[in-house]
């Protein structure tokens, strides 16, 4: 069986590489690099009720970085149906999703065990283990279950159950009109508004839950924070959303604003999203302008119309992307994070327990430095050979 019956005539989908979509994601797994770099407070001396000034800035510019994982949501859905082959058998489609995300996974959260064990002492429960060899952290609202290994690979499980629900899902909606799936992608904007509203008000927990391992953010407890954001079922809004961005360029259908527009709304967005419910601010407030962007950029590709994303280092560090948002986490939790401090003291370096600003500021080039130059070995080395292994592809052929 093939992904899709017969499609509409396609209008816009004579470039199939799409280099300024390969930009976006640095600036997406950057986000996400920049939220969980705000919880080091390095210039925050331990125990005080307060950030300093330059980790307060620092909080509010970055503190919405989980719109990131949206995004990828997003991204996810269209490049999927813009670069799946019509022709292509489920079965397929598939062993090629497992070949790209899977290998990197594996290696990192392997890494992970071995660095709890070595930096804390406490080995993981085989069932958090099992429950992440299996891509099924997603599915329970224990945090410790979720957040267990590698915390960010929580969204990979959601990326598992978006690969196994696609090719239903481009049957159903590529056979819609353009009309049709206009209405279809108003849905789905609105039902992402909507979750985290009827769920505050829907689930109350009646005994204590246990302590969480990340924080709330507005959410009324641990239940509902996974339930809209963690939840693959509630997430899946976004995936839909990008799979009907795309079918609506592939046909010329697509009616939104050109690239320098499009980047301009994504930024003013940017700031007006930080003033949302927080429930809001994780996906339903970037929802629309995420959507205009890359259908924006890529019909520039599409169109070889100019665009600031397709240079050659922002390529780059977009093929490096995922392997970057699968190593970061653990680079600043188990090697860096709460450690620099107590080392630079010990050094001499520094007199208190806390950076001076200019100190913060080399921790942060330093540590991205060092987690790009990781994350190219593992592009380079895991991402690249083991996909091509597991696909029988042959060397020099792209891998997408």
């Amino acid at each position: 069986m093939t992904l899709t019956g017969q499609r509409p005539r396609v209008a816009e989908h004579g470039r199939q590489d799409l280099p300024s979509l390969t930009g976006l994601r640095w600036f997406a797994a950057l986000l996400v690099f920049g939220i969980h770099f705000t919880g080091m407070a390095l210039t925050t001396p331990p125990g005080s009720t307060g950030l300093s000034g330059f980790d307060q800035a620092v909080n509010d510019l970055g503190r919405t970085g989980f719109i990131g994982v949206s995004f990828f949501f997003v991204l996810s859905g269209f490049v999927l149906t813009w670069s799946t082959p019509d022709d292509l058998a489920s079965r397929e489609f598939w062993r090629r999703r497992f070949a790209k995300i899977y290998p990197v996974f594996a290696v990192t959260a392997l890494v992970a065990v071995v660095l709890q064990l070595v930096v804390t002492g406490v080995r993981p429960g085989w069932d958090v283990v099992l429950g992440h060899v299996f891509l099924l952290q997603a599915w329970t609202p224990d945090q410790a279950f979720v957040f267990g290994l590698n915390p960010v690979m929580w969204s990979l499980s959601c990326e598992a159950f978006f690969y196994l629900s696609f090719p239903a899902l481009l049957l159903v909606l590529d056979r819609l009109s353009a009309r049709g799936l206009r209405v279809a992608g108003a849905l789905f904007v609105v039902a992402t508004f909507a979750v985290p509203v009827l769920a505050g008000e829907v689930f109350t927990l009646r005994e204590p839950a246990p302590p969480a391992l990340v924080p709330l953010d507005g959410f009324e407890n641990q239940f509902t924070y996974w339930f809209t954001y963690v939840f693959p079922l509630m997430r899946v809004t976004e995936f839909a959303l990008g799979i009907v961005v795309a079918l609506l360029v592939r046909r010329g259908a697509w009616v939104g604003p050109p690239l320098p527009v499009a980047i301009g709304l994504c930024l003013a967005a940017f700031f007006v999203n930080r003033e949302l419910p927080p429930p809001w601010q994780r996906s339903a407030g970037m929802l629309i302008p995420f959507a205009l962007l890359i259908a924006a950029a890529a019909r520039a590709d599409s169109r070889r119309a100019w665009s600031p994303l397709r240079s050659g280092p922002l390529v780059f560090l977009g093929k490096v992307s995922f392997a970057f948002y699968a190593v970061h986490v653990l680079i600043i939790m188990h090697t860096m994070g709460g450690r620099v401090q107590t080392w630079l003291a010990d050094l001499g370096v520094i007199s208190g327990p806390a950076l001076p600003v200019w100190g913060a500021l080399v921790v942060l080039v330093v540590q991205l430095a060092v987690t790009v130059f990781v994350a190219w070995l593992v592009y380079r080395f895991v991402e690249v050979p083991m996909t091509r292994l597991l696909r029988g592809a042959r060397r020099g052929v792209p891998v997408v």
